[in-house]
């Protein structure tokens, strides 16, 4: 052993035993817990009885929502808007009851879903050694500096007074100034289902979505740190994302909040088509992009991968292509050239086994994705999108004719 040899043994070592303290240190950590248990709301609603439980955030946006459109819905009974006297009554404000009635508790459908599942998917990262053991304390710091931005008390203090700023700014602008709804009384003020509304029901919902604005941002920065960790992907790996295929699951889980955005603006579609004079053709390049932004704005994070994979994925074409090159060349002498060897039989032979595994990996480096998510799971977040907008084809084919084509077509009449 030279002198070298002997001064970097103990660096070495040393380096050995903090890689393995860190594995250590980390496979103790539990990843298990959901995110968002330690916010405002949960606490509140622990004190309440709505948590814990696995449905215990849906009860919180169940409730949430009744808290919001019941006072409202009641107000505008005892005022007579409920049902006709504005131009528009409550019952036709379709903006309000997609924000109210749906949106909220598909808010809190979707956290449910989306914040277990990030759990489950950083901690089969670990389980899978994706992130190699000399950056897993990196790894650590930054899930653990994202469950504190997720829930802290200090951020939402904050989405509190950007809510008040915001309502103060406006309360709607999405209908002409001069269209007269169930909010207003003859004078032109509020009414009281207008006070309750502006005062209870628009803030919580805008707190909502901007809560949700945060947690999203939140998630999209562990994921740029996460994509700057030294990570041991594998080209052959058969999610087709080198191991990083857990996100795309992740990301599906999307879905309730997808289709809770594109329903409150087709609702805001609808009433401008039937309040505003706009008709439904004007819309379709709206519709469209709404649909499709809506869908790469969900999975915009995932892109960060995109330059590790196309590393991953080139690399593993060469190293496959020149093993596949070895491995078929020999193959093509031993039993085409020179011809079948004594003694074995070229029918059952291993080796063509062995040539078949072989072509399969290199079919499934050349399959690779480049970014962690597949078109299934990217449809099925445009399909949650696209959804509540199919509800404005009854603004140019009325339901009762759509049924009757429909029977027509199914009975070939």
């Amino acid at each position: 052993m030279t002198p070298d040899d002997q001064s970097e043994g103990p660096a070495r070592d040393d380096e050995q035993a903090s890689s393995i303290t860190s594995v250590r240190e980390f496979s103790r950590t539990s990843l298990s817990e959901p995110f968002g248990m330690d916010g405002l709301l949960p606490s509140l609603a622990y004190r309440v009885g709505l948590l814990p439980g696995r449905w215990g955030l849906v009860r919180i946006g169940l409730v949430l929502a009744l808290l919001t459109w019941v006072p409202v819905a009641a107000l505008s009974a005892l005022e007579g808007t409920l049902l006709y006297r504005p131009q528009i009554a409550f019952r036709q404000s379709f903006g309000t009851h997609a924000r109210l009635l749906l949106a909220i508790p598909f808010f809190f459908f979707a956290e449910s879903l989306f914040s277990e599942r990030i759990s489950l998917v950083l901690g089969k990262l670990r389980d899978a050694q994706i992130v190699a053991p000399a950056d897993l304390p990196r790894f650590l710091s930054a899930w653990r500096q994202a469950r504190r931005w997720w829930d802290s008390w200090a951020v939402e203090g904050v989405l509190v007074v950007v809510t008040m700023a915001a309502i103060y700014a406006g309360l709607r602008t999405d209908l002409p100034g001069e269209v007269v709804t169930w909010r207003t009384t003859s004078g032109g003020g509020l009414s009281l289902a207008g006070w309750w509304y502006s005062v209870v029901s628009l803030p919580v919902f805008q707190f909502l979505v901007w809560r949700w604005t945060w947690r999203l941002v939140v998630w999209g920065r562990l994921l740029w740190k996460m994509s700057r960790l030294q990570m041991q992907l594998m080209p052959t790996h058969p999610d087709l994302a080198g191991g990083l295929g857990s996100l795309g699951v992740a990301h599906v889980d999307l879905a309730p909040l997808s289709f809770a955005a594109s329903a409150m603006l087709a609702a805001s579609i609808a009433e401008q088509l039937m309040f505003g004079g706009a008709r439904l053709a004007e819309f379709a390049v709206p519709v469209a992009n709404i649909v499709v932004g809506t869908t790469l704005a969900l999975i915009a994070p995932l892109f960060l991968f995109s330059r590790r994979l196309l590393d991953v994925k080139q690399k593993g074409l060469l190293e496959y292509g020149a093993l596949a090159e070895k491995y078929t060349r020999a193959f093509d002498v031993k039993w085409l050239r020179v011809g079948s060897p004594p003694g074995e039989p070229f029918l059952g032979t291993a080796d063509l086994q062995s040539l078949a595994d072989l072509g399969n990996s290199f079919g499934v480096i050349t399959d690779m994705r480049i970014v962690p998510i597949s078109w299934a799971q990217i449809v099925l977040l445009a399909m949650s999108s696209a959804l509540p907008m199919l509800s404005l084809v009854l603004f140019a084919f009325p339901l009762d004719e759509l049924i009757i084509n429909g029977v027509k077509v199914f009975l070939g009449i």
